[in-house]
């Protein structure tokens, strides 16, 4: 009789997880407040403090209806554990298959398609997080940015971020209602071609930023994807990672305005980050244009990628 009991209330139990897992998570009817955030602290002085958002405050507006967070890591790792309620993206979503190099962005067209698919309408606030420093959460907010969303947030710190301040994570995948996103303007002076490149390296206005490792810059290590190993001729070398303090979150805005001035990135140059397939330098792209309010910052999409593909393109290596 003991047996019996216990396998009907191990019956029971695992009833009652497959419903908690498939339940959809539900929002209040309360619209997306768009809140000021804290100006003190590490984002004082910061000319946009609403592109970053803390885990405390990404707590207190999860459940608003109009909020979509979404996890940019690869499904595995989403899958594995992510914030309550995040919908999951990864690279190859939005970049564009039909492109003859790897990682390039996705077409206004698939855009709208992901958007769409993600449950996300054109006045939703746009919550982004990743890991690993979250480049991959700063490639996202690029690609948002150029075609014209402008509610976006990117999580400070990331998932780490979201534990270290004791949150909860789940293995529960929210029901998605799919939505008609239509993308009504591209904003090409944030992107930089091939072209924009070769003309920047006559032009003493215009610096062209590496932030890749140091390895990379000298052309000692070569990433997959690339053909050729080195630099863009004239490059300044700023590796992404050092906007970052040791808990791998945004450093303050003396500490990054200093960073960067340090290697003549000034705010009357026009700049060119690119890396190996500017998802790196779309995290600078970030910290220049948000968090120090340059105006003219142009991420390079083909990066080293397609530049090391180009033989008719010059390299240098060394240091």
């Amino acid at each position: 009789m003991m047996i019996k009991k216990l396998m009907v209330l191990l019956l029971i139990a695992v009833l009652v997880a497959g419903l908690v897992a498939c339940t959809p998570v539900q929002k209040s009817n309360d619209q997306a407040e768009e809140k000021p955030l804290t100006t003190e602290g590490p984002y004082k002085g910061f000319p946009n403090p609403q592109a970053v958002i803390t885990p405390q405050e990404l707590k207190e507006i999860m459940e608003q209806a109009n909020v979509r967070i979404v996890d940019v890591r690869n499904r595995a790792k989403y899958l594995l554990g992510h914030i309550p309620g995040a919908v999951n993206t990864y690279r190859s979503d939005y970049g564009d298959p039909n492109n003859q190099y790897d990682g390039m962005r996705a077409t206004p067209e698939q855009m709208e398609k992901l958007l769409g698919k993600l449950g996300i309408s054109e006045d939703t606030l746009v919550v982004i997080y990743g890991d690993s420093g979250f480049h991959d959460a700063c490639r996202f907010w690029w690609l948002l940015d150029m075609y014209g969303h402008k509610k976006v947030r990117v999580l400070d710190g990331g998932l780490e971020a979201w534990k270290a301040a004791g949150y909860e994570t789940t293995l529960s995948q929210p029901t998605i209602k799919e939505t008609t996103y239509k993308i009504k303007k591209v904003d090409e002076s944030k992107l930089a071609t091939v072209e924009d490149v070769l003309a920047a390296m006559k032009d003493d206005n215009v610096i062209i930023l590496d932030t890749r490792s140091y390895e990379e810059y000298t052309g000692e290590k070569m990433k997959k994807g690339a053909v050729r190993a080195g630099r863009i001729p004239g490059a300044v070398w700023v590796e992404w990672t050092e906007a970052l303090d040791d808990q791998k979150s945004f450093k303050n805005y003396d500490e990054l305005k200093k960073l960067y001035e340090s290697k003549g990135i000034t705010h009357d140059k026009t700049i060119i980050p690119y890396c190996q397939s500017a998802v790196r330098s779309s995290h600078t792209t970030f910290v220049l244009t948000q968090l120090l309010g340059y105006k003219n910052v142009k991420n390079y999409d083909g990066s080293w990628i397609e530049w090391s593909h180009r033989d008719d393109l010059p390299l240098e290596t060394g240091e």
